[in-house]
């Protein structure tokens, strides 16, 4: 082995030759199909597979693979040109009954162990593997037309990094057939793709659009509007100015975010461009500091995409730009700044929460990034503090309808539902569910998750329907809780048992989609709490196991209630720092074990090896900061979170949750 100098490519020169090629020849096939750039790795990677089995012919007639592997001449017999026209079979999982079976796609790739294939279907923007597809007879070209693969090289430092990232952003996850049990790994396969995937679930808004795309799309107009608008507001708000490239130092890439803003009910608001830096292409100590300093160094970002001037002139930052690590931290040390001045106090329960509380009137400000709600008490001062608001930021100001996803709704009683009626629809629409039959609860009774069953192909969007179920769960539906909880247990070891205890559960919300949660104008001023646990289960508004062994029902339902007493004292800090609170909480327990360990402080051999931090529920109950009393289990409204049940005491106890339909109290 030899090293080489840093810097230095021409000491390496067989290895930069072989990159250079695969760049190549990735380049020329993306042309000659004309597919998007951010197909550059499966055209690289196309290209390094055809290449290691049909040439450059090196020694005694054999390919690198035959050479290097000692295998007999390498069968070729499946290959398509890059970008060949196609059909795919869709897997029977997946088909719906009135529906085509198959989708129009185009080659991209091939699988390594098997004779699979990579398609890319452009409708929907997904790339999937599969065997059973039947390719469109190829037109005559032109050999200088004919290639292999597209787009970039192999991972340079500097730059290709950043092509890798944003190619993992853009495309969502893969389906399969049955039959093709088999992957092709590339640099943005990596193990946080899942989460990504699920998280990307709860981003209706979001369009997979490249700014080239969305130019030559429909709503095309709609698009260069929008960009317009945000590169005005850059000018007015002095974000950047032009200058000529600075010597030395990394110029950074931008890229177009796109979205369409929806109203309660679906429908479009308006279309939203946002142009990001790509800040995953800054050096730390280079490029910036720390991401937690307000302090950003001087970085300069390419013009963006179509909307260049000719000339090779950068943008210097005056501003923190979307995408940059230094970015969020900017903004929220800004906005804090600004309401501190404006009397507003930060909440020390919730930072998100910031207040003004006056003698005759309070002001409430709670902020999600750069979306928020006000609510006053008094209108003139809600209105003085939003027109502030305007003279130091760009807001946009209009009534409580939705809200990250939610649909909200202040009814003529001052009582507020939250729903997710559009939400719902779409992620029914893209789990292709949306014409299912509804069933009343969302799992059905005493099935297990952990039985041997065939498995499923890897590829089954099962986390992006966990992404999409938890978000929905989180927000307004606490009903589906347990059973989101039970199949998220599995997503290690998919089974065809535990896709249909998925599949019901979008069922559940097909018959459900109107349902959300009221909150009442007219209770009593104080807090109740219900904790319950299913022994050696789970405690589910958290989704969360416990994470030690319960040796009995009644050690369960304890820890329970310390890990329903720590909320409980948290939402009392909160509501202290916003209005009166005139009453101790209540949790109640259906487990009179339970209860009387709560308030005996007695040493007991039942309970001396309860890990100190479960007797919270305890301490709290002697300071005289929670009252703890025992409810019967006809009436434990926590029920519903820990056990699947029958349909009648299932709907019975949503009711009791306040979990209702938008239509019974409109």
């Amino acid at each position: 082995m030899r090293t080489a100098m840093p810097y230095t490519p021409e000491h390496n020169g067989v290895a930069e030759r072989e990159n250079r090629i695969l760049v190549e020849t990735g380049r020329s096939i993306l042309h000659s199909k004309d597919l998007p750039f951010s197909l550059w790795a499966e055209a690289v990677n196309t290209a390094c597979n055809v290449l290691n089995r049909i040439g450059p012919i090196t020694v005694k007639g054999k390919s690198q693979m035959e050479l290097c592997f000692k295998r007999d001449p390498v069968s070729i017999d499946h290959f398509h040109g890059f970008g060949t026209e196609c059909f795919v079979h869709v897997p029977k999982q997946l088909q719906r009954k009135w529906e085509k079976k198959s989708v129009a796609g185009r080659l991209i790739g091939y699988c390594d162990e098997k004779d699979g294939y990579r398609i890319w279907l452009p409708d929907i923007n997904q790339i999937i593997t599969s065997r059973g597809v039947l390719f469109k007879p190829e037109k005559i070209r032109l050999p200088s037309q004919m290639s292999v693969k597209a787009d970039s090289s192999e991972k340079n430092e500097d730059e290709d990094d950043s092509d890798a990232e944003e190619l993992r952003l853009e495309l969502n996850s893969q389906w399969t057939s049955k039959e093709a049990k088999c992957e092709v790994e590339t640099k943005m396969e990596r193990e946080e793709e899942k989460s990504e995937q699920a998280s990307r679930s709860n981003k209706q808004e979001e369009v997979a659009l490249s700014s080239k795309q969305a130019m030559q799309s429909v709503d095309a107009a709609d698009w260069r509007k929008a960009m317009e608008e945000e590169l005005h507001s850059f000018e007015e708000n002095s974000v950047w100015a032009l200058v000529d490239p600075p010597s030395g130092k990394k110029v950074l890439d931008s890229r177009w975010v796109l979205r369409i803003k929806t109203k309660a009910d679906g429908s479009v608001a308006r279309y939203k461009a946002r142009l990001v830096s790509k800040g995953y292409m800054q050096r730390p100590g280079i490029d910036y500091d720390e991401i937690f300093s307000p302090v950003a160094r001087f970085d300069t970002v390419k013009q963006p995409e179509g909307f260049e001037n000719g000339t090779n002139e950068v943008y210097k930052l005056n501003r923190s730009l979307y995408g940059l690590k230094q970015a969020p931290r900017c903004w929220n040390l800004r906005l804090v700044e600004f309401l501190r001045k404006q009397g507003l106090k930060q909440s020390t329960a919730d930072p998100c929460l910031f207040a003004r509380m006056k003698e005759r009137s309070k002001l409430l400000l709670a902020i999600y990034v750069h979306d928020g709600i006000v609510a006053g008490s008094d209108t003139d001062e809600t209105e003085q503090f939003l027109a502030v608001m305007k003279k130091e930021f760009q807001i946009k100001q209009g009534p409580l309808d939705t809200f990250l996803g939610m649909g909200i709704k202040v009814l003529s009683d001052g009582s507020i539902f939250a729903g997710q009626q559009a939400y719902t629809r779409h992620i029914l629409k893209r789990f292709r569910l949306d014409e299912a039959n509804a069933v009343s609860t969302p799992a059905e009774i005493n099935v297990s998750m952990e039985e041997n069953e065939e498995h499923l192909s890897s590829n089954i969007p099962y986390s992006e329907a966990m992404g999409a179920l938890m978000f929905s769960m989180t927000a307004t539906r606490p009903d589906i809780a347990y059973a989101v909880s039970t199949v998220s247990q599995v997503m290690d070891k998919l089974s065809i048992k535990a896709w249909q205890a998925v599949k019901r559960i979008f069922r559940y919300l097909r018959g459900t989609a109107d349902y959300g949660l009221l909150y009442q104008a007219k209770r009593e001023g104080f807090l109740k709490g219900y904790s319950d646990a299913d022994y050696a289960g789970a405690v589910l508004w958290h989704s969360q196991k416990q994470r030690s062994v319960a040796l009995s029902t009644t050690e369960a339902e304890y820890v329970a209630a310390s890990e329903a007493a720590k909320d409980m004292m948290w939402l009392m800090a909160l509501f202290a720092e916003v209005t009166e609170v005139k009453q101790k909480p209540i949790l109640f327990v259906d487990n009179m074990g339970a209860v009387t360990l709560s308030k005996n402080p007695e040493f007991h051999n039942r309970s001396k090896h309860i890990d100190v931090r479960f007797h919270f529920v305890r301490e709290k109950y002697i300071e005289g900061k929670i009252d703890i009393q025992h409810i019967d289990s006809e009436n434990q409204k926590a029920d519903v979170l820990t056990k699947d049940l029958p349909k009648t005491r299932f709907q019975n106890l949503r009711q009791q949750l306040e979990i209702v339909s938008e239509h019974m109290n409109c």
